[in-house]
């Protein structure tokens, strides 16, 4: 196993809470609120949108996407300055404590294919089962089918968010400083189970949050043992660039 020569954060576990909450309270609120709103109509039933308005709301869904995700980074970047300007500063950089350092490339890419498979079949299992018990739940991937229908340009709008700017983001707030912070406080198999629920609550996901608890637990998983914030990224990009092409093969009528 590799050396780990940063396992420990200079902010608290009172300060991680607090990070996480004020960061996380008003964007769960507003997923609530947007759900409640966009159950009230029938995706089935709405028409298409007009390409101008298409391209109105994709506009305006890239910037609200941006500043959620630009939310997402003042407290990692808060509490990591902080520390350095206390009266015993510590030694590393804003990026080195948040996970930006060199990691073993070899061993850490086996580690992100074999999650990825592990991830991919428990996906399908999960999928199985939904069909196979005719269960009630309706995951993210559906919800975006559905909208794909209705708002095509905003929908592929919303998968490059999804691939390329939640990933990095969400690896540094979740894994870098939430799970890092926990650390501190509790014991590590509670702090790592803490940090998936945490992880999958927020994406206000409830059809895939058994699925989102365990991404949540191989990514802590990848941030302890290499002692970096890479892999947890690479995973984290892979998983949803994958779901992604997946989902624009179903809007063309392509199934795998």
């Amino acid at each position: 196993m590799l050396k780990q020569k940063f396992d420990s954060v200079p902010w608290t576990i009172k300060q991680t809470f607090n990070g996480v909450f004020f960061t996380l309270v008003p964007w769960i609120a507003f997923i609530v609120v947007n759900s409640l709103f966009t159950t009230s109509t029938n995706p089935a039933s709405a028409k298409p949108l007009s390409p101008q308005v298409d391209v109105t709301n994709a506009i305006t869904s890239l910037i609200f996407s941006l500043v959620i995700y630009c939310i997402f980074l003042i407290a990692p970047f808060l509490y990591a300055r902080r520390s350095q300007r206390a009266p015993i500063s510590d030694s590393r950089s804003v990026w080195q404590l948040l996970g930006f350092r060199r990691f073993n490339v070899g061993f850490s890419v086996l580690l992100v294919l074999a999650a990825l498979v592990v991830i991919i079949v428990l996906n399908q299992s999960y999928a199985f089962l939904i069909q196979t018990f005719h269960l009630h739940l309706q995951t993210n991937d559906q919800v975006i089918l559905q909208n794909a229908k209705i708002a095509p340009i905003t929908t592929y709008v919303s998968l490059f968010v999804a691939v390329l700017i939640a990933p990095f983001c969400e690896e540094i707030f979740f894994r870098s400083f939430t799970f890092m912070g926990l650390k501190n406080g509790m014991r590590l198999g509670v702090a790592v189970v803490m940090s998936a629920l945490i992880f999958a609550v927020a994406h206000g996901d409830p059809g895939s949050f058994p699925i989102l608890v365990c991404i949540g637990l191989a990514l802590a998983g990848l941030r302890l043992v290499t002692g970096s914030y890479w892999p947890g990224f690479m995973l984290h990009l892979l998983n949803n660039g994958l779901s992604a092409v997946l989902v624009i093969l179903a809007i063309h009528g392509i199934t795998i």
